[in-house]
């Protein structure tokens, strides 16, 4: 594991291969004012799978407050079309041990998956918010993460 992504950092430059066919490389592809990045374990995993349907569940109120959402794994692209069917925001397969050591992000030995990594990130690439966990609970709650972001945009607005 290399060094964490702190608050103002520069995300680093990772190519990502897209479920539905392409790529996604981060940052420079950011187009919103702010995306939410999630990297989680893999698709056998229900708390995973949880967060991602809870941040389906609020992709437009995200929308709405300028943020768009992709996620990432090291699951097969067959394992995560399965999970992405139900998604309305892009997810990426095959995530390395390089990607993951990129991100900061604690790598899993023994099954060779990346732990829970989640970013906020600006459209300019840096780092707003991240939050690691080295286990597979400790991660970035949707509703939480929405309020947050609207609290933000609420106070930018005020600011104008």
């Amino acid at each position: 594991m290399s060094e964490f992504l702190n608050p103002g950092d520069t995300f680093p430059s990772i190519t990502l291969s897209l479920a539905g066919g392409g790529t996604f490389s981060l940052p420079e592809n950011l187009e919103t004012p702010m995306t939410i990045a999630l990297f989680y374990r893999g698709h056998w995993w229900p708390y995973c799978r949880r967060l991602l349907a809870g941040y389906e569940e609020r992709r437009a109120a995200f929308q709405e407050e300028g943020v768009s959402i992709i996620a990432g794994t090291v699951d097969t692209q067959e394992k995560t079309l399965e999970v992405s069917k139900d998604l309305g925001f892009p997810v990426a397969y095959g995530m390395t041990r390089a990607d993951g050591d990129a991100m900061g992000s604690w790598w899993e030995e023994r099954r060779d998956h990346i732990q829970p990594s989640e970013f906020v990130i600006t459209k300019s690439g840096k780092v707003m918010m991240s939050t690691y966990s080295n286990s597979p609970i400790g991660r970035m709650d949707p509703a939480e993460a929405l309020t947050l972001i609207k609290f933000l945009n609420a106070q930018r607005a005020k600011a104008k």
